[in-house]
């Protein structure tokens, strides 16, 4: 199984855009932000356990394709798994105020989601940020 995850966080003092695949027990990571007025580049390995995959996969097989928060400027989050014949992706456009009958997959969403900001976010270690579990 593969897994890719994208990540902007829209209109933010640091502009921060990354992009993760993971397969096979490893994770590349290739991420851009703003600091001081200068754009920074970053690429970086870690671990990635398969069963991380396994996870997102099985949250992604019982959401939408898109969940729209409807807000300009926030963050956009991708995860798509593909494996066994089959390609499961949910984008979601962070909201305020999410319609009762999205509230559920949006949080299973970000359940599986937030683990992976917060492992991306460490390596990246920008100042003035950070994601905790």
């Amino acid at each position: 199984m593969h897994l890719r995850a994208e990540f902007c966080d829209g209109f933010t003092e640091h502009l921060v855009k990354w992009v993760l695949e993971a397969t096979n027990g490893t994770a590349i990571v290739e991420a851009s932000w703003c600091s001081q007025g200068r754009r920074l580049e970053r690429a970086f390995e870690m671990v990635f356990p398969d069963s991380r995959i396994r996870e997102c996969a099985d949250v992604l097989a019982k959401l939408k394709p898109v969940y729209d928060g409807c807000v300009d400027d926030f963050p956009k989050y991708l995860l798509t798994v593909t494996g066994d014949r089959r390609v499961l992706t949910t984008t979601l456009r962070a909201g305020i105020r999410w319609p009762d009958e999205d509230k559920a997959a949006v949080d299973s969403f970000m359940r599986v989601w937030r683990p992976l900001i917060s492992d991306v976010e460490e390596f990246l270690a920008i100042p003035g940020r950070s994601w905790k579990r």
